[in-house]
């Protein structure tokens, strides 16, 4: 169920995104240009993967400063490739680990998390997810 949040959207600047639960995962997204905030570990939690970006250390070095404010904290976005696997580029607050998509770029990310991890891993990642919310597992 999406409610109103008062947070400025990095890319088009108005001043409430709408707030939606998926997935056990709680993000906000722009009506104005489709754009969606992930706070730290929320997209990774969203696409099952182990990381937000799962190669983040190598590709910061990619990375280029924005101009963009990071909703969340006042920092300053950067923009970097996804993974080494993916052609599509991420906004990223350095500072909190927030990640902002584009309109599309969530199924971007959906398709490639199946390239980036094993389906061995990311099924752990899941199983280990569900423990730690108290779940029981055969």
């Amino acid at each position: 169920m999406g409610t109103r949040q008062d947070f400025t959207c990095p890319k088009c600047r108005i001043e409430t995104l709408s707030s939606f639960d998926s997935e056990n995962v709680n993000f906000e997204f722009c009506d104005q240009c489709g754009g969606v905030w992930f706070d730290r570990n929320e997209l990774a939690e969203y696409i099952e993967l182990s990381q937000d970006i799962p190669e983040l250390k190598e590709m910061r070095k990619d990375a280029r400063v924005t101009g963009l404010s990071c909703p969340k904290c006042d920092g300053v976005l950067e923009e970097l490739p996804f993974s080494s696997k993916s052609d599509f580029l991420v906004d990223r607050c350095p500072q909190c680990g927030g990640i902002f998509l584009d309109a599309g770029e969530l199924r971007a990310a959906e398709d490639a998390s199946a390239q980036i991890e094993a389906i061995e891993d990311r099924m752990r990642v899941v199983a280990q997810r569900l423990k730690d919310a108290g779940y029981t597992l055969l």
